[in-house]
């Protein structure tokens, strides 16, 4: 790996003759997630989105990244770091996402493995896969291939090409911020005959008391009992320390991030309080910032 990250040393002084896009094995699908975002905000100088941090600032933080984080898994080298910083931040333009929340939902779904795959079966038989980078769910048919959402008809191979995993993830991330979740709301009306009535429906989901990739976790509904309700702010102090790496915001992090202990202080983007995301939080910060690489 040092002489991988010696490597990557002499390529970023000549990162910007590489720029350019992802790999296009990208998933080709009609849905409405997949219509391209609204432009994202502009610095008003450059013209760019400010949370997308250069090139070279990106791949150097994902090498540093993987190389703390993986277990049992070999490195990436400096172009493999560059592929997956492209697709991340292709991804990240398409659905106007900060680059720094897909790479905390990949080192929280996986540790940054791109062969990451958890089997679930039934009476003996294999009947869903969660796979790649991003841990993209797949209900599997006879013919290995996914029957479930924005994944239907894809082959569980392509679905673990780690461009078209990325791109998966943030359109679900996309998808689930845009109207995805829903959550219960109880009205009180009056019917025909003038008599009062309670109904209860389901509407968009606000997310009043969590971000909103809680539902990447949880599914259309927000779980806001138990361990899981704070699923929201594990993935927040991954975000955090990502954006304070590349030294670019995260305006996703502002307002209510998760749901209060009762008791006890806030929750905070820059306090990870579960072992695992304090040891996450301080390896993806022991990488260094690329403050200066930032401005190239």
């Amino acid at each position: 790996m040092l002489a991988d990250l010696r490597k990557l040393s002499l390529w970023i002084g000549a990162t910007a003759a590489f720029a350019g896009g992802a790999s296009s094995n990208h998933v080709q699908a009609a849905t409405p997630a997949d219509t391209p975002a609204p432009a994202a905000a502009s610095d008003g100088a450059s013209g760019l989105d400010p949370r997308v941090p250069s090139d070279a600032c990106l791949a150097k933080t994902i090498c540093a990244a993987k190389e703390r984080i993986r277990w049992q898994t070999p490195a990436w080298t400096p172009s493999e770091c560059r592929h997956i910083a492209d697709a991340v931040s292709t991804s990240a333009k398409k659905h106007d996402l900060s680059p720094s929340l897909l790479l905390a939902i990949m080192v929280n779904e996986s540790d940054m493995n791109e062969k990451s795959a958890r089997v679930y079966t039934r009476d003996g038989q294999v009947y869903a896969k969660d796979g790649g980078l991003m841990a993209i769910r797949c209900l599997l048919d006879d013919h290995d291939r996914c029957t479930n959402g924005n994944v239907r008809g894809l082959a569980w191979k392509d679905l673990m090409d780690p461009t078209t995993n990325i791109e998966l993830g943030a359109r679900e991330l996309a998808h689930w911020r845009d109207g995805g979740g829903v959550a219960k709301k109880t009205i009180v009306k009056r019917d025909a005959a003038g008599h009062l009535e309670t109904i209860t429906k389901d509407v968009p989901c606000e997310h009043k008391t969590h971000a909103y990739w809680a539902h990447y976790n949880h599914g259309p509904r927000y779980i806001d009992k138990g361990y899981p309700r704070h699923y929201p702010h594990r993935i927040a102090v991954l975000d955090h320390a990502f954006a304070t790496v590349m030294n670019v915001p995260a305006p996703e992090l502002e307002g209510r991030i998760t749901i209060r202990d009762p008791g006890k202080r806030e929750r905070t983007v820059d306090r990870p309080l579960e072992p695992r995301y304090k040891k996450l939080y301080d390896q993806i910060l022991s990488g260094g910032t690329c403050s200066a690489l930032a401005l190239n």
